[in-house]
């Protein structure tokens, strides 16, 4: 479970398929929402009677309420709010710290309200990445614009933020020093070839681990000095290393029971301007204009290796990535995820330095990891049973592949004491051991998992003491005859060689080292295990970092830090924020079809009387199909056929026009598992004569259900031109309400319609005509390995209209985990946007508000550099030569770490704690010349809210529009983007992130859904380089009849 890097998407991912992003912190409910919908039965049309015979005869069957639905949101939520009352926080105040809540730093507000105050540094600016409006005119705006002012819009309110104070007293500079590792030849004559030495991969984990820190031993033993490392490829000291001329150090890594030389050169050193960083920070006014940003990238990214260093020396800790620290022997802070793997959830936590107006900060959040079985292999194969209580094996020996042990071996010599190495486990002996070792006699295993006494293996001359050479000896014998030693027989025999060359030893003999993360997506029952320890109110976890957090970081160990003059303040800190009012949604009355406000509660609502604003294009000519592979398939044909008799009615009560009956056909599609698009495409190719509009799968809820769907989607996207929509077979059996509701929006969607507006209409779309944007990178993650051939997904949603209802959008590929968008695709895309909303709207849109999903701060520049170019060169071909679009450029991010807190009970939501939707920070923990806000426009349900991140690259709209009505800027942009949260048409809930990102993601997962061969290979599979333009190429089709609409949801 990484920390959120792009890949995974969100803190957990959401269950379902496809990605999900977490409303609250390990929710595990993806990013979409919760919502309330019809209330009561009396909302749905209910028969009684099976009901047999075609569509239009026989009466339906009724139904109750039922469970979620294939496509409920894929991991996104779902219609309708939960019942039953939330769990009591048993013994936990409401409010972390209650009675010791201190205001923010008065000298901060003070050095905040004058930098905004006044016309502000302008050094942040000077140089940063030119924008032009065209080729040849440059634009007088610079990139990152000064922030206008800070949010004074909505009730002011304290909170506590996730961020220690960082007290740095440091007169000199800090040196900085690049590591390079590489294996010695220590046989430079020897010809290279396979299998030779210096073919090995450059070392990396626990073994990089080892030699760096071997090597700064003998660094040390010259001069000591305090020094600081992540164990990587960096290392952070207060003076000159004392290194030899060529500084490099060779050390000899015998850990894995050989004696290898490796040479570790140190490149350098750079020299980090920390006193430059707090002379910077004094007045936020950099005298050297310097144009990068972020601002002091190597000073900051050194004072989080200094303090991350103890955690990363410490044994009883484990480390993950850059960032985030595990405490591994901790009780309290893990849990077993039982069967099948045995595996532990862990509470650990993440750490950062970060810049903030006038002061560091360093964040620090709660994270979890999910780590393999520790312990002697005797021991931990006791865990692996089957239901008839004898040993699996099989998924012992899947766990133990590839996991990293310390091996005991025993010495000739009985009177002297064992000695360990570290070994990588294959697995457990098997059959197939040594049997493609070309001129060897490979070793005898019966079976998968025998043991010591059945396991034999060649020895050959000269044979030690007591065994018979060029003959076959069992691991038992061996041990007993060489060292006198009784192998335990009733445990499997473990190979800590390889399966060329296997190399067996006893179970007692291998303790697999602990720490080891897990890689591989969890299972369905592990993550809802993770789910239900990981979801913690936000006292406990405020708590946690700072009791365990503080322990497990060694933040309170004065020597760790004390020598490179860091000290980190006791007390999380507290920033002023502001509570939003939300706007009201405007429906259709379900009676009398006049506009109906609906009010919302907690950034939640209800569609209790009422049906979509405004419906899409009538369905007149519809079929449905019943998908089935079981072995009697379709046995409840009938229950389905009165089943969607009831849906369909109620989709026209909710406002969407479908014409009463299907199309002639036959439903029912019996398919073959090996080749299940088949049948699907014949049923398909029959009913294309008739020039369906629209298709109903119904999925039998099996787990065959992802393949099934991935192919009809495909087929529908791609081939045949449908909208779809799937549901499954006891949703519709059981005539879910909930399901049936939330289906119908987005069923409403894909054909066009707009099922919710705000009162008033939108802030910024009642003064120009405005295209709002939104796009994405998606990258390959799960994947057999990763393999570099497979692209990643960019995918552009646009606005087309002021209803801010629809969303087209457009996907594509590009190189393999590239971020930054294609130049010349980007151009060609977005000129489609700007055509589809002029076809719409009748004109081109005087504003461009342009939401981009997912960069990471480093990125912000070249986002300017490389893609905003791109949309300018966009702008000029559609254009005409007197018209510019104005165009406002802004990064949205859930991927982060900081979180807030309630101060006070009136400012938090008593189901989970949490603060309130509608809370904007602007200020505290950020800085106060950059313009960004943090943004929590959703009800968190569980966990911590995570709010959305929101950074200004690029404006030409709002401080126009401000200054033509003499407001705030700022609270224009906050405005909108609060609103936007509003307009998911999925949901009756706000979301949050803006739908603008929001959507571009779901496209991006929607066209990994339709080209699944691709994306869900599994370890045997390969794609041939040969294949990979074809693949490109595929990845963006789409069917003339669904283009420019929302096929995608």
């Amino acid at each position: 479970m990484a920390d959120n890097p792009r890949g995974g998407r969100g803190g957990q991912r959401g269950r379902g398929r496809g990605r999900g992003r977490g409303d609250s912190d390990n929710q595990g409910q993806g990013r979409g929402a919760t919502f309330s919908g019809y209330q009561g039965q009396h909302d749905a049309p209910r028969g009684r009677g099976r009901g047999r015979g075609n569509y239009d005869s026989g009466r339906g069957r009724g139904g109750g309420r039922g469970g979620g639905g294939f496509d409920q949101g894929r991991g996104r939520g779902g219609p309708f709010r939960g019942g039953g009352r939330p769990e009591r926080f048993a013994g936990e105040d409401e409010i972390y710290n209650r009675g010791n809540i201190p205001p923010p730093d008065p000298k901060i507000t003070k050095l905040e309200n004058s930098l905004i105050k006044s016309p502000g540094p302008a050094s942040l600016t000077e140089k940063m990445a030119r924008v032009q409006i065209s080729a040849a005119e440059p634009s007088k705006e610079t990139g990152f614009p000064l922030r206008p002012a800070f949010a004074d819009k909505g009730a002011e309110v304290l909170l506590w933020a996730n961020y220690f104070k960082l007290n740095v007293i440091a007169k000199n500079a800090l040196l900085k020093y690049s590591l390079e590792v590489e294996r010695k030849n220590k046989y430079p004559t020897q010809q290279k070839g396979k299998g030779h030495m210096d073919n090995k991969p450059t070392p990396k984990g626990r073994k990089l681990h080892s030699i760096i820190q071997s090597a700064l031993e003998e660094v040390m033993k010259v001069k000591t000095i305090p020094f600081a490392t992540e164990f990587k490829d960096k290392v952070v000291t207060s003076e000159p290393l004392a290194l030899p001329e060529d500084q490099v150090i060779a050390v000899s890594y015998v850990d894995e029971g050989k004696d290898d030389v490796y040479e570790v050169k140190f490149t350098g050193p750079v020299t980090i301007d920390i006193p430059g960083l707090l002379a910077y920070l004094r007045t936020m006014s950099d005298p050297s204009e310097d144009s990068s940003f972020p601002k002091f990238a190597d000073a900051i990214d050194a004072i989080s290796i200094i303090t991350g260093h103890y955690a990363r020396t410490n044994p009883a800790a484990s480390a993950l990535g850059r960032s985030r620290y595990f405490p591994l022997e901790l009780a309290s802070e893990q849990q077993s995820l039982g069967e099948p793997e045995h595996n532990r959830i862990i509470r650990g936590y993440f750490q950062s330095a970060r810049l903030a107006t006038g002061r560091l900060i360093l964040n620090a959040n709660v994270s979890h990891g999910v780590f393999h079985p520790k312990g002697l292999v005797s021991e931990i194969a006791s865990n692996f049973v089957k239901r008839d209580r004898s040993p699996d094996y099989y998924t012992l020996h899947k766990v133990l592949s590839k996991l990293r042990a310390r091996c005991k071996v025993l010495n000739d010599d009985k009177s002297q004491n064992a000695h360990f190495y570290q070994k990588t486990i294959c697995g457990l002996a098997d059959r197939t051991d040594g049997s493609r070792q070309k001129g060897q006699t490979p070793p005898i295993v019966p079976s998968l998992g025998a043991r010591a006494g059945d396991v034999k293996f060649y020895v050959r001359a000269p044979a030690p003491a007591g065994l018979q050479e060029n003959s076959h000896c069992s691991v038992a014998d061996y041990y007993k005859k060489r060292y006198g030693y009784n192998v335990n027989p009733n445990f499997p025999v473990v190979n800590i060689g390889t399966k060329v060359k296997p190399v067996y030893m006893p179970a007692e003999f291998v303790e697999v080292i602990d720490g080891q993360s897990v890689r591989r997506k969890t299972t369905p029952n592990e993550t809802r295990d993770m789910i239900k320890f990981a979801c913690r109110s936000p006292v406990a976890n405020a708590t946690s970092i700072s009791v365990y957090g503080r322990q497990v970081l060694g933040l309170d160990i004065a020597e760790s830090l004390k020598s490179f003059g860091i000290q980190v303040d006791k007390n999380l800190l507290t920033v002023q924020g502001r509570e939003l009012s939300s706007p009201t949604i405007v429906y259709k009355d379900l009676k009398s079809k006049d506009p109906k406000l609906i009010s919302v509660r907690e950034g939640e609502w209800n569609m209790e009387k009422v049906r979509v604003v405004k419906p899409g294009q009538k369905i007149e000519r519809w079929f449905w199909i019943s998908i089935d592979g079981s072995r009697q398939p379709h046995y409840d044909h009938d229950e389905i056929l009165a089943g969607m008799k009831n849906w369909v009615p109620f989709l026209q009560q909710q406002g969407i026009e479908l014409a009463n009956a299907p199309l002639p056909g036959n439903p029912q599609v019996t398919v073959d598992f090996r080749s299940p698009a088949k049948a699907i495409r014949d049923t398909f190719q029959a009913m294309s004569k008739q020039k369906p509009q629209f298709v109903f799968i119904v999925l039998p809820g099996k787990k065959t259900d992802t393949e099934f769907y991935n192919e009809a989607k495909k087929l529908c996207h791609t081939e045949f031109g449908f909208h779809s929509q799937a549901v499954l077979k006891s949703n519709l059996i059981k005539n879910n309400l909930q399901i049936f509701a939330n289906l119908g929006l987005k069923i409403n969607l894909k054909m066009g319609g707009v099922n919710h507006r705000l009162d008033g209409g939108v802030t910024i779309l009642k003064q120009q005509p405005t295209m709002i944007v939104g796009y994405d990178v998606t990258h390959p993650t799960n994947l057999a390995g990763n393999p570099k051939d497979i692209p990643s997904i960019a995918g552009i949603v646009a606005s087309v209209d002021n209803d801010l209802g629809q969303w087209p959008g457009t996907a594509w590929a590009q190189g393999s985990r590239v971020e930054m968008l294609d130049e010349t695709t980007l151009k060609d895309r977005f000129v489609e946007r700007l055509q589809l909303y002029r076809k719409h709207s009748g004109r081109l849109p005087e504003n461009v508000i342009i939401f981009r999903d997912g960069v990471s701060e480093g990125q912000y520049s070249t986002v300017l550099e490389k893609e905003l170019p791109s949309i300018r060169k966009a702008c000029e071909a559609v254009y005409p030569a007197n018209q510019k679009a104005r165009i406002s450029l802004i990064v949205s991010v859930k991927r982060h770490q900081t979180r807030f807190y309630p101060t006070k009970t009136e400012h938090m939501l008593r189901s989970s704690r949490n603060i309130k939707n509608g809370t904007v920070v602007d200020r505290g923990v950020t800085q106060a010349p950059i313009w960004d806000f943090y943004l929590t426009a959703h009800k968190g349900l569980q966990g911590t809210s995570r709010p959305a991140h929101y950074t200004v690259l690029i404006d030409e709209v709002f401080r126009t529009s401000a200054a033509k009505k003499a407001t705030n800027a700022a609270n224009e942009l906050i405005a909108l983007t609060y609103e936007l949260c509003h307009l998911f048409g999925r949901a009756t809930k706000a979301v949050s992130i803006c739908p603008p990102a929001y959507y571009a993601d779901i496209l991006c997962t929607c066209h990994r859904t339709i080209n699944s061969e691709i994306f869900d290979r599994s370890d045997t599979m390969s794609v041939t380089s040969g294949s990979t333009s074809e693949m490109t190429r595929s990845l963006d089709r789409v069917h003339d009849n669904l283009k420019d609409t929302m096929y995608y949801l």
